[in-house]
């Protein structure tokens, strides 16, 4: 089994790729879930529904939000209305979020709900969120404490920051079945998403904090920063923020004492030796996924270093 841990962007891209190699049952997903907010009613859970839509092969890949040509004539209207939304909501997108919301209404927690949506969008992968508590992803700048989606998706991250904090992580558990993942897994994979707002949350939390250490040897994470930028989004913006180089060596700086082995660009090869300085293994590989045939190439390179083989763990074994 491999358990990964996923942000909304980079991470299911190479999902997309991990997905075509191994069996369902053998991936279970642990999603960053301090950034759902509520629009007009709904719950919405960015990062949960990139990784269910990615699995489900409807994901809109131009953005990596929502679903692949979608419409949006609900959130248009609404605007006419007088009704202005922070997120653009699909129709479709929109379906998804209110059957969400309806089944919390009912009394199901938000891992109860991700299964139902999962079963119905036929993603036969172990899709949980970390925690069904809430926790919110508050970013400090100069102007204020901002939520994430008001950094990032209105102020479009010009702020400067000065902090980030994690309302209500010190009281949230892991979702159910998060640490048994995590405990049966043969290998724990941290996805290439932002080091500080998409794993950050899930690695706040402190029982899965740490169940994740304590099988530090079997812990690979691959860098969500190539050069001295981001793939995408705003890690870089948040690292520097935080007193991290932007740089593959400031990723491996936030995950000291966490994972085992970091995997680079090839064309960071230089930060090798630093990285290992800390006492984490290294790993070249090509870390950009523009198509499908990338995320694949990507996902075999990374499934043979954690020991993964054709659907199944190796067990102390370099044979196909």
């Amino acid at each position: 089994m491999l358990a990964v841990l996923s942000g909304g962007t980079g991470t299911p891209k190479l999902l997309q790729g991990i997905a075509r190699l191994l069996q369902p049952e053998d991936l279970s997903v642990i999603v960053n879930t301090a950034e759902d907010i509520e629009v007009s009613g709904l719950h919405v859970a960015p990062d949960l529904d990139s990784v269910m839509y990615s699995l489900a092969g409807i994901v809109n890949e131009g953005t990596w939000y929502g679903i692949r040509g979608d419409t949006f004539a609900c959130h248009e209207l609404l605007g006419i209305l007088g009704e202005r939304e922070l997120l653009r909501i699909g129709d479709r997108d929109r379906a998804v979020k209110l059957r969400r919301t309806l089944l919390l209404k009912r009394g199901e927690v938000l891992s109860e709900a991700t299964r139902e949506l999962c079963k119905s969008l036929a993603v036969r992968a172990n899709v949980m969120p970390m925690s069904d508590d809430r926790v919110q992803t508050h970013i400090e700048t100069k102007p204020g404490t901002l939520s994430f989606h008001k950094f990032w998706v209105v102020r479009r991250g010009k702020d400067k920051v000065k902090g980030v904090s994690f309302k209500g992580v010190e009281n949230a558990k892991p979702a159910p079945g998060v640490l048994e993942a995590i405990e049966k897994a043969k290998a724990i994979l941290i996805g290439p998403s932002n080091p500080v707002t998409s794993i950050g949350p899930i690695l706040a939390i402190e029982e899965i904090r740490e169940a994740v250490v304590q099988n530090r040897e079997r812990v690979l994470a691959v860098s969500p920063i190539v050069g001295n930028a981001a793939i995408s989004g705003p890690a870089g913006a948040l690292m520097q923020g935080l007193g991290y180089e932007v740089s593959p060596l400031g990723v491996a700086r936030m995950y000291e004492g966490v994972v085992g082995t970091l995997v680079l660009d090839r064309s960071d090869e230089g930060h090798a030796r630093a990285v290992e300085e800390l006492g984490i293994n290294t790993a070249l590989a090509d870390l950009f996924m523009p198509d499908l045939s990338s995320r694949i190439r990507l996902a075999r390179e990374v499934l043979s270093l954690a020991g993964v083989r054709r659907g199944v763990v190796a067990r102390g074994t370099n044979e196909e």
